[in-house]
């Protein structure tokens, strides 16, 4: 079978795959290229994908990354291909092991498709991730494991990236293309339920753009860093958290409670926006629904159906209703509508902006827990899980068209973002993948195919609510004959229950005159009905609302019933079982008045005396010790049958028992009821006898007793059969009359002038209440304005008493002020004393900075000087060296030239007289330059000699110092001149 892959426990090579799966849906590479279909459909294996057995038995909570050299391995892709059906199921992937020689299934965790719909992502209990591409049709199992995965979903804006939720309470970002886990966090001890996100996706690392709910907690964090930002805690404890989301194309989110109320919340405030009331809201509609316009239903079952199978089984499920009605939610793939079911079986269409109420579906025989819309066509086809654990497809255009995907064991949905492909996820381990193109193909063909059939039966469309017997045509009710009727009946004790009132209406002969039944409607509710209306307590709206209408209808047709007290008990267990019917109900009380009931009104408001009296006298003929145990607990027929019969045995039976004695009294004669009530006391005579007192007594029979049913209705045909013609009922009652086609005959017999006046009286009642009413306003309204005068008045010295209060007040507050404002001003005062202080501290601190900055700055001029003074010696150093070497240069020259002439020359002294004088003048000026500069040094100011002798005197130094050297150079230079004047 094509598409069905089982992760097996061999490893094999793809060439080996090849040929080893040949015939179970796998194909390797091969020279002939063209695929042979028929082979692979006749075939019910399963198709084994590449696993290792071993790491797989690990029980860890934590993500795992196996080594690399299994990493390799592991990476291997392997082909598939896909089913070609016409069901529409393309792909089905389950895991199955060979462990211990047993072939062990493993079931399958969680599944998501890519955001491009084009990729499977499947993840088993045991943490093995497979990836199954649809496009290239390769399938490959990565590297990393995550155990107790419950969930994973594409991330956002990135293609590769995907974050799984565990059971654990952990999440994990995974990465397909390098089969690594970026990033984990631990957010609680609970499953992750469910993982949204709002539209700042694009945001700071440290914006909250992600909701994650586990459990009943839920916290907001950062999608990229997976940080937590909030922890979600709210203030109610009696109600707990169900479902939290973001909503569609928004950075909203909303929660649900267990009191299904729903509340908007802002994710940047995370205050309440708004609420909304689904529940609430469902029910008003209900209510104001008129009787012409109904709910749409849909019905999963095909009431057409005769299994004998589905006629004989039943389920009858425990709801659990402490954590509120609603089951499930989803939105459609624009976002603006939002899709809710209950547990009470109805399916709400809300706006997403305003949660109101825009569609609603009544699911008759089924609920959903998971749902999802498919994108084309707009909000209209539904993809959902049912509370039997059904997949199904529904039209909400035409509720008459569905189809059962799958029959059993889905537990999961899951839907693309095209949504092209569907998976399925079973409770068997397995994941089914479905083309949503085929399925919906499918439901075109069922409704042209209904469209077909009905042109060709010319059925109409849709069938009326009284349909139950106004279709049925001669050829069936001569079917069902009343000889036939009660063989069955004798054979099985009662009828089938899917054709049971189809059965009654045979049997009655209703008429459906539903012409006629809507002139009583449009009459109204009659002034009795209406204010006994309001004393009914059934909890059920709806029930409640069909009594009403039926009761009001009859009350309509016959006067008196409007004046029964006991009519709402004996409409109430009919309408239960025909809640949508009123018609037939309605016909089926008339005639069971006209005909069963006919001596029930003879003396109203009193219980049927000669009704009770023909009780009374057959239980005194079958059992006289009983009857005397009555009169001496002073037990009359009111007490042991009246309420027998003006419940119609409902107080009494539960609702199987009922229906199988209402099957009987429909087939027998009128006065089987009367037999019906003596075998009632009969079959628990000895609990009766056995019984305290009158209390004890009565209270007997307005409770449910443990009885055979089946011993009960032969006991009570028995009596009938062998009753004796004088005790006979039939002497006192008519034999039955069907109500006929197009009218409603009357029923007269009950005091018609005692209802008059009944009527008369209760008019001039109303009127009498009205006037009191009238009355009772006028004194209201005085009332209303003498204590609005009293209060005027109290208000005014109310007044004047607080404004002296306030002047009081007043004055108290001003002394206050003016002392704390005294206070002020001298603490102002003393603060402004401070700050004078620290201004002329800071005042000196700033000429003491200015100081030493003027002293800092003379010291670099003195260093400046000093520099300058080194360097001007160096210079005269320089140029005197150079005047010595150039006098010794002219001493040898003139050596020579004396030693050249014999001539003796004149003195050097005289010779060189004149360059003496020279150099001797230069020295003298430059003495008194230096001493000119050093009485510029020494006139400094007075303000600062003080602090600056130290330095004055150690410039001195140095200036007498360069003297001294000067002095020497004086001396050398006259000693050499002595010396030129010796040569």
């Amino acid at each position: 079978m094509d598409g069905d892959l089982k992760l097996g426990d061999e490893k094999v090579s793809p060439r080996d795959m090849a040929t080893n799966w040949q015939g179970v849906g796998a194909y390797g590479p091969s020279d002939d290229d063209s695929e042979d279909t028929s082979s692979f459909a006749s075939t019910g294996d399963d198709l084994q994908l590449e696993t290792e057995s071993s790491g797989l038995h690990s029980d860890e909570d934590v993500f795992e990354v196996p080594s690399s050299s299994s990493s390799k391995s592991r990476s291997q892709k392997y082909p598939f291909r896909l089913k070609r059906n016409e069901a529409g199921n393309i792909l089905t992937v389950h895991h199955t092991l060979k462990e211990a020689g047993k072939q062990v299934r493993i079931q399958i965790a969680a599944c998501c498709f890519n955001e491009q719909s084009n990729l499977l992502v499947v993840i088993d209990r045991r943490g093995n991730v497979f990836v199954f591409d649809f496009v290239t049709k390769f399938y490959w199992r990565l590297s990393v494991r995550l155990p107790k995965a419950k969930m994973i979903r594409p991330m956002p804006l990135q293609k590769s990236l995907y974050i799984v939720g565990n059971r654990m309470g952990q999440i994990c970002t995974i990465d397909l293309e390098n089969s690594r886990i970026r990033s984990s966090s631990e957010l609680g001890s609970e499953a992750v339920e469910e993982i949204s996100w709002g539209q700042r996706l694009k945001s700071s690392t440290r914006c909250s753009n992600a909701l994650v709910r586990f459990g009943h907690h839920a916290v907001l964090m950062n999608l990229a860093s997976l940080e937590v930002s909030h922890q979600l805690e709210f203030d109610d404890q009696r109600y707990t958290l169900k479902f939290a989301a973001f909503l569609p194309n928004s950075d909203h989110f909303f929660t649900c409670f267990s009191n299904d109320s729903l509340h908007v919340w802002s994710s940047f405030t995370l205050n309440t926006l708004r609420m909304g009331q689904p529940i609430k809201a469902m029910h008003r509609r209900l209510r104001l629904l008129g009787a012409a316009e109904s709910v749409p239903e849909i019905n999963l079952c095909n009431p057409d159906n005769s299994d004998l199978e589905d006629d004989l089984t039943f389920d009858c499920p425990v709801q659990d209703f402490s954590n509120g009605l609603l089951t499930s939610y989803c939105f459609t793939p624009d976002g603006n509508k939002m899709c809710m079911s209950t547990l009470d079986g109805y399916l709400l269409i809300l706006s997403s902006a305003t949660f109101d109420l825009e569609k609603l579906y009544r699911l008759t025989d089924f609920i959903i827990r998971q749902m999802a819309f498919l994108p084309q066509p707009k909000e209209r086809i539904v993809f959902a899980i049912t509370g039997r654990n059904q997949a199904i497809i529904l039209d909400l255009a035409n509720t008459n068209h569905k189809i059962i995907v799958q029959g059993s064991d889905a537990m999961k949905l899951n839907l693309s973002r095209d949504g092209k492909l569907l998976s399925v996820t079973s409770r068997c381990g397995e994941v089914n993948v479905w083309s949503t193109c085929r399925l919906f193909n499918s439901l075109q063909v069922q409704a042209r195919c209904h469209s077909n059939v009905r042109s060709t039966l010319k059925l109409p469309k849709s069938m009326p609510t009284c349909a139950v017997s106004g279709c049925m045509n001669q050829e069936l009710r001569h079917l069902l004959k009343p000889s036939r009727l009660q063989a069955m009946l004798r054979e099985y004790g009662c009828y089938p229950e899917k054709y049971r009132f189809i059965i009654w209406t045979s049997l009655l002969d209703l008429p459906c005159n539903g012409s006629q039944f809507q002139e009583l409607i449009k009459l109204g509710v009659p002034l009795m009905v209406r204010k006994q209306a309001n004393k009914l307590k059934i909890r059920n709206d709806a029930q409640r609302r069909a009594v009403i209408k039926v009761w009001a209808c009859l009350s309509q047709w016959c006067n008196v019933l409007a004046h029964a007290d006991f009519m709402p008990h004996l409409i109430f267990p009919f309408v239960k079982q025909l809640p949508k019917n009123g018609l037939v109900s309605f016909e089926l009380l008339a005639t069971l008045v006209l005909n069963h009931f006919q001596l029930w009104f003879e003396f109203h408001p009193l219980p049927p005396a000669n009704y009770l009296a023909m009780c009374e006298n057959l239980l005194q003929h079958h059992d006289e010790p009983l009857c005397k145990f009555y009169k001496s607990i002073e037990l009359l027929p009111k007490d042991y049958a009246w309420p027998l019969l003006s419940s119609a045995f409902a107080e009494v039976l539960e609702e199987n028992q009922w229906l199988a004695v209402w099957d009987n009294i429909v087939t027998e004669p009128p006065w089987f009821p009367v037999f019906l009530v003596v075998a009632y006391n009969l079959t628990n005579r000895e609990v009766i006898l056995r019984l305290a007192d009158r209390r004890s007594a009565i209270s007997f029979f307005h409770e449910q007793n443990p009885v055979d049913i089946g011993k009960l209705l032969a006991k009570a045909r028995r009596l009938m059969a062998c009753c004796e013609p004088a005790l006979h009922p039939q002497r006192f009652m008519q034999r039955f009359r069907a109500i006929p086609k197009g009218v409603y005959p009357k029923f007269v017999k009950y005091p018609s002038d005692w209802i008059e006046q009944q009527e008369e009286q209760a008019v001039s009642l109303l009127k009498h209440n009205q006037e009191i009413d009238a009355r009772i306003r006028h004194l209201e309204l005085e009332e209303v304005r003498i204590m609005e005068r009293l209060e005027n008045g109290l208000k005014q010295e109310e007044h004047a008493r607080r404004l002296k209060e306030m002047e009081k007040l007043y004055q108290d507050t001003i002394h206050r002020e003016e002392e704390r404002i005294t206070c002020q001003r001298k603490m102002l005062l003393t603060y402004q004393m401070e700050v004078r202080r620290r201004k002329s501290e800071v005042i000196s601190k700033l000429q003491e900075s200015e100081q030493r900055r003027k002293v800092l700055e003379m010291e670099k001029e003195i260093d400046r000087l000093m520099h300058s003074i080194e360097r001007e010696r160096r210079r005269n150093n320089q140029q005197m060296q150079l005047a010595e070497d150039e006098i010794r240069n002219q001493e040898m020259e003139i050596l020579a030239q004396r030693y050249l002439t014999n001539t003796a020359g004149v003195p050097l002294a005289q010779k060189y007289y004149g360059n003496m004088r020279e150099l001797c003048r230069q020295r003298d000026e430059l003495q008194k330059s230096l001493q000119e500069m050093t009485k510029e040094q020494l006139c400094t100011p007075s303000s600062s000699s003080a602090p600056t002798n130290p330095q004055m005197l150690d410039f001195e130094k140095s200036i007498l110092e360069i003297q001294r050297e000067f002095m020497e150079i004086i001396t050398i230079d006259s000693r050499r001149g002595c010396r030129g004047k010796v040569f």
